[in-house]
């Protein structure tokens, strides 16, 4: 008989993870990679419909409880409704990921301070006001906690077109930084992960209708392949794992070698 697959590791087991962006592509990811590895599951976004779809996807998948709550995380007080929601049904939030994003391609000539404000509310401030209400819980607790911020590698490279969004993405970064200096010493760590071109049904469909040239995409890439959703999910959970306990302050890039 041909040996079985091992059992998944349950290093989450007893954890609870609240992950924004969480009803498609790496925000999906995330959340089905932490039920796996035993956690219960938080997946939050503004679309309420298709958060749901996702929690009760990974619940039946995985047997763990999934739970869907919708939220803009650009509003200050829907953070804070987020995570006393999320732990008057789990008892604790134990991880956050702050994957929700805004993104659209709008060249600075023509960008308007609407513009600008879009980016800044999602991609800047909601993970400012989450992580606030996830350590502020925390460190009244006496709980320690782990947040990841899902950045990109274009806050670190410029593209036509994406100049607010990577504006946006080095804030985050240095954010991560600081929220990483302030909470660390109270049992909160922070770290990021900057992806790049990852197989999300949004890339996808760029490839499909031409939007983005897959084959000359792929050959600037060195790994010559651009990224799984999946493959950041395992950043993502290392990143919040004990094993990156003396990490604190990193954004870790997984990008198959684009950004060089």
């Amino acid at each position: 008989m041909p040996a079985s697959d091992p059992p998944a590791s349950l290093e989450f087991a007893g954890k609870i993870a609240v992950v924004t962006g969480g009803g498609s592509g790496i925000g999906r990811a995330i959340a089905l990679a932490f039920a796996k590895g035993g956690a219960n599951i938080v997946v939050a976004g503004r679309n309420f419909e298709a958060a749901q779809r996702a929690a009760g996807e990974i619940a039946r998948e995985t047997g763990a409880q999934a739970r869907a709550f919708q939220a803009d995380v650009g509003a200050a007080d829907q953070c804070e409704k987020l995570i006393a929601a999320s732990v008057a049904h789990f008892g604790a939030v134990d991880i956050l990921v702050n994957n929700a994003a805004y993104f659209a391609l709008v060249p600075l000539l023509d960008a308007s301070a609407e513009d600008a404000a879009s980016f800044l509310r999602t991609n800047l401030c909601g993970p400012l006001f989450c992580g606030q209400a996830m350590a502020r819980w925390a460190v009244a607790n006496g709980r320690p906690g782990a947040i990841v911020n899902v950045s990109s590698i274009s806050g670190a490279r410029p593209a036509f077109g994406c100049g607010l969004y990577s504006a946006t993405k080095a804030a985050l970064n240095s954010l991560t930084k600081s929220m990483a200096l302030e909470w660390s010493p109270k049992g909160v760590r922070v770290n990021g992960v900057a992806p790049g071109h990852v197989d999300t049904e949004g890339v996808l469909a760029d490839f499909e209708a031409g939007r983005l040239d897959r084959e000359a995409m792929v050959a600037r890439i060195p790994a010559r392949r651009i990224a799984e959703a999946a493959e950041i999910a395992d950043a993502v959970l290392f990143l919040a794992s004990e094993r990156a306990r003396h990490i604190a302050g990193a954004t870790l890039t997984v990008d198959g070698g684009e950004s060089l």
